[in-house]
């Protein structure tokens, strides 16, 4: 049988945020659980997009655990310093998503919170207690985030078992190939993010997939070429910005590297790579002035 959030699931997985929600605004479902979990994957990527206020404006006053997730994973993604006070009640939407009408959303945008916040364990835990697919796939990333590729590898024996040829699953392969970092494994998750751009169209995340390969491929003149048409399409991209950045460092072009930072530092001030950046700045210069 055929699935009837398949066109929003698979822009939602390639990164196609405003396809996404077109599709899902337009779709006329009779299913009650269908209709959450199409709405439920419509705000997700309103928070993809940024548009954190929009989906707790919207959320915030709907009843169920699903919308109450949705609530704090836009306030975690918009102040991430707040995640403790934050996650406290995440707890408690777990217990009341058990009896939903769609446990497995409730549980994957709980799993989300933690990861958002950098709780592994309790993200973990969450998405292997859900049988869906894309939980599946999300305690993959997890599991990546923590450099453990072999636990990783496992973890996509089970997705293959259930479904390879699903988006999410493909996704999932070309991730942990990138990871694995082989020259062979590298070429297969650069056919993957090919294969799905040529199949469903070009997005910023499958472009930014490639670039990454040819990137780990030596071939960072190929990669920035990429870069510039993924940020064509989005300009605000973070994963563009950062990773041209980095292209721009490697072929020399430190001018273009510093611009690009800056445009990720004005329009992502939370973004990890920012974070992190700020806090390595901040050690260098309390190490520079211990030295003086």
């Amino acid at each position: 049988m055929a699935d009837p959030l398949f066109s929003v699931k698979t822009a939602f997985y390639i990164g196609a945020y405003r396809q996404c929600v077109k599709e899902a605004q337009k779709l006329q479902l009779g299913d009650q659980a269908l209709a959450l979990e199409c709405d439920v994957i419509m705000y997700r990527a309103y928070l993809a997009e940024g548009k954190f206020n929009l989906v707790i404006g919207e959320t915030e006053s709907r009843h169920g655990p699903e919308f109450r997730a949705l609530v704090i994973l836009a306030k975690i993604l918009q102040n991430p310093t707040e995640k403790d006070s934050i996650c406290a009640e995440v707890v408690n939407i777990l217990n009341e998503g058990a009896v939903s009408v769609c446990p497995d959303q409730v549980a994957l945008l709980c799993a989300n919170i933690y990861l958002s916040a950098g709780d592994f364990d309790n993200a973990l835990r969450v998405a292997n207690s859900c049988g869906s697919l894309e939980c599946s796939a999300l305690a993959l990333q997890t599991l990546l985030q923590i450099n453990r590729v072999d636990m990783a590898t496992k973890e996509f024996k089970k997705i293959q078992e259930r479904d390879e040829d699903a988006t999410v699953s493909q996704l999932a392969f070309a991730a942990l190939n990138v990871s694995i970092g082989e020259a062979k494994s590298v070429q297969t998750a650069f056919y993957i993010y090919q294969e799905l751009a040529d199949k469903f169209g070009p997005t910023p995340i499958l472009l930014n997939g490639q670039a990454v390969c040819l990137l780990m491929q030596n071939k960072p003149e190929q990669a920035e070429d990429i870069l510039q048409k993924s940020l064509d399409k989005d300009s605000g991209h973070p994963e563009t910005l950062v990773n041209l950045s980095i292209v721009s460092q490697i072929l020399g072009a430190k001018e273009s590297a510093r611009r690009y930072m800056n445009q990720l530092r004005d329009a992502h001030p939370t973004h990890p790579h920012v974070v992190r950046l700020a806090e390595k700045e901040k050690w260098f210069d309390e190490l520079a002035s211990a030295r003086s």
